[in-house]
């Protein structure tokens, strides 16, 4: 158990440390979420007129925002004692995949536990030769032509539209727990 939560990690933050990872400092044993959720806090939708940007990653994830300020375009952060690489430089993405040739990106065994049950070997869950074959067997349904199709369809417009309206109401039930969830 001790070497779970504080051996590995402890030892996975000194290499990622030696090959010059710069990241947030992660607090024992639940990594940056703490930090995430102040940096949400912050930001309370009920205060003044709400800011319209492009820029909805930083709306989404303010602590992303804040961290690519103070480390860069690439750092480590923590969930729990898993370590996460965040990249938001195209150039370094680029030379990263020229070497990971086998498209085995690898995800964390904490997220491959959770949502297995849930997602399967489905296109979320599978990896290298199997998620190539997946994603090309449900490309042609995202092309122009079908979108459009589905788009266009007044049954599709009429749900949105309701869908949109309901949750713009704060006294609905159903936008009820998403404002619960902005205020976290």
């Amino acid at each position: 158990m001790a070497f779970v939560f504080v051996v590995s990690p402890t030892l996975v933050h000194r290499r990622l440390r030696r090959n010059g990872f710069t990241r947030p400092p992660p607090r024992f044993p639940l990594g940056n979420i703490l930090d995430m959720a102040k940096e949400k806090i912050k930001r309370d939708p009920f205060e003044g007129p709400l800011e319209v940007s492009h820029d909805i990653h930083s709306m989404v994830f303010p602590h992303f925002a804040q961290w690519r300020k103070l480390y860069g375009k690439v750092f480590i952060y923590w969930l729990g004692t898993e370590p996460f690489l965040y990249i938001a430089d195209p150039e370094y993405l680029k030379a990263i995949s020229s070497v990971v040739v086998t498209k085995k990106w690898g995800k964390p065994t904490v997220f491959r536990r959770d949502r297995q049950p849930m997602f399967g070997d489905g296109l979320v869950m599978v990896e290298g030769d199997r998620w190539v074959t997946n994603r090309h067997s449900i490309t042609p349904l995202f092309s122009m032509s079908n979108l459009n199709v589905s788009l266009s369809n007044p049954n599709i417009i009429s749900f949105s539209t309701k869908a949109s309206d309901k949750l713009k109401d704060p006294f609905h039930p159903i936008a009820r727990p998403l404002l619960m969830l902005e205020m976290l």
